[in-house]
């Protein structure tokens, strides 16, 4: 796993309908043939919250995004991961069975996934510290999109599909 760092400022672009976006650097690392984002996104778009609301989640964890705010907020030449992506990631790590504990704090991935929980539509903010759930671009059907996401307790990444609606984090890959 190489770890390599591209620094690219996007100033003031426009972001889908989302609105002006300010400059921001995003550092990247490339593990096997895939450019990733090397920190979670936290750019302020409709549709997103720092966990509880409190600024200080933002820069420890990023923003969670609903699905819709995820795929607006993306920089030009980056995209939300397909879950497909999410897997070839998962099997050049040794696979979805051990592929969790590569990608989290501390791994050897370098990709430092933080456990930022989620925001649930109508309960609120849960689950920061224990898992981190990340959207993919693969929707399911109308109200649903796969995320794969990691815990505290296992090394196992999973990939399943929620409502559209929850805040979960996200993290971009370079088209």
């Amino acid at each position: 796993m190489n770890r390599i760092f591209y620094s690219a400022l996007f100033a003031m672009l426009s972001f889908g309908c989302t609105g002006i976006v300010t400059a921001q650097d995003f550092e990247t690392i490339k593990i096997g043939s895939q450019v990733w984002m090397a920190k979670n996104l936290s750019v302020e778009v409709p549709g997103s919250w720092c966990y509880d609301n409190n600024p200080e989640n933002c820069k420890k964890y990023g923003r969670l995004y609903t699905y819709e705010a995820a795929l607006k907020a993306c920089p030009k030449g980056w995209h939300l991961p397909s879950s497909a992506e999410w897997s070839v990631l998962a099997n050049f790590l040794g696979g979805e069975d051990v592929a969790g504990k590569a990608l989290k704090i501390g791994g050897k991935s370098a990709m430092m996934l933080p456990l930022g929980g989620n925001r649930i539509q109508s309960a609120g903010f849960g689950l920061v510290g224990t898992y981190g759930s990340y959207w993919s671009s693969t929707r399911y059907d109308s109200t649903h999109a796969w995320y794969m996401y990691i815990t505290d307790k296992n090394d196992y990444i999973t990939l399943t599909y929620f409502t559209t609606a929850y805040g979960f984090s996200v993290r971009y890959i370079k088209n």
